[in-house]
């Protein structure tokens, strides 16, 4: 799972043609099998594999909030409560199914917004919600001119650094690239990797002791949307925490902590404290 998440890229233009009806199984595996998975507030989240009946449009399409796709196949998508936690625990679910299919070799792109999906209104749960749409496909060998343009503007405004992002023992100490020797140090490599809302990055972690706090940066103008998309986000950091851990044999419990440190101007999430 660590190299999925290091060679991972969105992926907007996908090849013409369809996904055969054995890569269709697959992807129907990894859906049954993650959609078993609890968050870590309790959540489960209805997980969905839906066909594109537009597919071979030659036109690029605007879905959601963040951008055109080109010749989708086929989507993932899931439904959660409408809740902090629900949205929290539907983005570490989620990313885990991105993952998954990352690793097998399919193209993905997180996408949220407002859907209008006959198909999801009939899945859904009643009172649920359904944060995000991705498509799924095989990678195109050669980006369009449009995901070039899309793929440079994101480059040019790089990703959060590491005193940007993580804190060691207070606020007040950020910690840098250059300490590579601290206990924690790959499992925050990994969580600056995760995806995010337009690439805003608005995690912040502080390490104290033998605990790990999630707080959440909120962005600044960021475009309204009908869910809180910057809580999935949450979920999405929180699950490359735990691949981090679980990759170096640490045991934990993520909880939310009355007595965790508290910000100024950061929401806390939750903590990650190790046994």
């Amino acid at each position: 799972m660590i190299q999925a998440i290091k060679h991972r890229h969105s992926v907007r233009t996908f090849e013409k043609k369809d996904l055969s009806i054995e890569d269709q199984k697959t992807i129907r595996k990894i859906v049954s099998e993650v959609e078993k998975e609890t968050g870590p507030f309790g959540h489960t989240v209805r997980l969905y594999f839906l066909l594109n009946k537009d597919a071979h449009n030659p036109e690029a399409k605007k879905v959601g909030m963040y951008g055109y796709v080109k010749h989708v196949p086929a989507f993932v998508t899931g439904s959660t409560k409408k809740s902090f936690e629900g949205l929290v625990d539907f983005g570490f679910i989620f990313e885990k199914l991105i993952l998954e299919l990352s690793k097998r070799g399919f193209g993905t792109l997180w996408l949220s917004g407002d859907f209008e999906n006959e198909d999801l209104e009939n899945f859904a749960r009643k009172g649920d919600v359904v944060p995000v749409l991705a498509p799924v496909g095989y990678p195109a060998y050669k980006r369009s001119l449009r995901e070039r343009f899309l793929r440079m503007k994101q480059e040019a405004s790089d990703r959060k650094t590491f005193d940007q992002l993580f804190f060691d023992q207070s606020f007040d100490t950020p910690l840098t690239k250059e300490n590579r020797s601290h206990r924690f140090y790959n499992v925050l490599e990994l969580v600056q990797l995760a995806p995010s809302a337009l690439n805003k990055q608005p995690w912040r972690i502080l390490v104290k002791e033998d605990a790990l706090h999630l707080y959440l940066d909120r962005t600044e103008n960021l475009p309204k949307q009908p869910n809180d998309i910057e809580v999935v986000n949450m979920g999405i950091a929180l699950r490359h925490m735990a691949i981090g851990l679980d990759d170096e044999s640490y045991t934990y419990e993520i909880k939310r902590l009355d007595e965790a440190p508290r910000h100024a101007s950061w929401e806390y999430i939750a903590t990650i404290k190790i046994g």
